[in-house]
């Protein structure tokens, strides 16, 4: 079947599309990262961009354990210069949170806590943390080397109380998942009253990845501003625009009863299919002012990472000594929640 199928042929999805209801389904692509086979569609209702067909929990959960990491990081446990590198992004993602709360709220929770560096930075700041990491590697490595309590599975599985944290940071996790709109509803339900959720996905209208890489196994669904959106207020929160950008919201736990009325976005179907199909979209990728800028910081920042995560040795010694180098820029940004303490 997939052998006759090609590039702008509809067909029909096994489900209506969880923001619009819509079935119609388009396809974007046939090829995956490294040139492998896998097709992709989008709903020709709202703009929301996903693998077709969707794999199977059981499929995803061997993938994650084991083989996730190693395919897409070359190891199977954090390397000292993806520490280096994720850190002050760290710093900075816990601040900015840490502003919207008060003392009394002191609960956060990482849910793909990956290397840990979030919930390290989390933990300086005052807060009682608690992750969830399926792939077994990484979440040795956290609990091991940084001290901090992660579980190791999936979020269904995980010991997770309801109505408990205060805080839900989900970092490039949403587009991970086989049902995006159950998983954001369950995550509501963990939080307490006028929780915190900060989600954030790669923003597939940018289109920053060469069209031969954009789509891969482990992106199951590809969000935009506008579907990111519509499935968060879909999920029983509101967005706090003033705190929020592209495709990282920050949005509050409203209460009220989950929302299933269809959220058609037309407009963004047309704006998406357009910006993924245009022509010469490889050429322009390579030769544009984005990709060029992009391959530069990569040759400056990737030999830096590694030098400077292999001068300082271990992972708790970069995080400590980034987290003194932040705060000595920032001033007292995360001083107030460590005075609550």
């Amino acid at each position: 079947m997939r052998d006759t199928m090609k590039t702008g042929q509809k067909l029909k999805a096994g489900c209506d599309c969880a923001i619009c209801g819509t079935r119609e389904r388009r396809i974007v692509s046939l090829v995956g990262r490294g040139f492998q086979k896998l097709t992709t569609v989008i709903c020709t209702g709202c703009g929301l961009v996903h693998s077709h067909p969707i794999p199977s929990p059981e499929e995803l959960q061997r993938f994650y354990a084991d083989d996730y990491r190693k395919a897409y990081k070359g190891t199977h446990k954090p390397k000292l210069k993806h520490v280096y590198r994720y850190a002050p992004g760290a710093y900075q993602r816990v601040a900015q949170l840490a502003a919207l709360v008060g003392p009394q709220q002191r609960r956060f929770l990482d849910i793909g806590s990956g290397s840990g560096e979030i919930l390290y930075m989390a933990r300086k700041a005052g807060f009682e943390v608690a992750g969830v990491e399926p792939n077994t590697g990484y979440a040795d490595y956290t609990r091991e080397e940084l001290g901090l309590p992660v579980q190791n599975c999936n979020y269904e599985q995980a010991d997770l109380p309801r109505e408990h944290f205060d805080i839900l940071n989900l970092n490039h996790v949403l587009e991970h998942l086989p049902d995006p709109l159950a998983s954001l509803r369950f995550l509501n339900t963990l939080l307490r009253p006028q929780g915190i959720l900060c989600v954030a996905v790669p923003d597939i209208s940018q289109a920053s990845h060469a069209p031969w890489t954009r789509f891969h196994y482990a992106h199951i669904h590809n969000f935009s501003h506008e579907t990111l959106k519509a499935m968060v207020l879909k999920a029983g929160f509101e967005i706090l625009p003033e705190s929020s950008s592209s495709t990282t919201l920050i949005a509050r736990k409203t209460g009220a009863a989950f929302c299933d009325m269809p959220r058609p976005i037309p407009a963004n179907y047309e704006m998406l299919w357009k910006t993924l199909t245009a022509e010469h979209a490889g050429v322009a990728h390579v030769t544009g002012k984005r990709g060029i800028v992009r391959l530069l910081g990569k040759l400056y920042r990737y030999p830096r990472d590694h030098l400077m995560g292999r001068l300082m040795g271990s992972p708790r010694r970069i995080l400590d000594k980034v987290h003194a180098r932040m705060c000595e820029t920032y001033g007292t940004l995360m001083t107030f929640v460590i005075a609550a303490v």
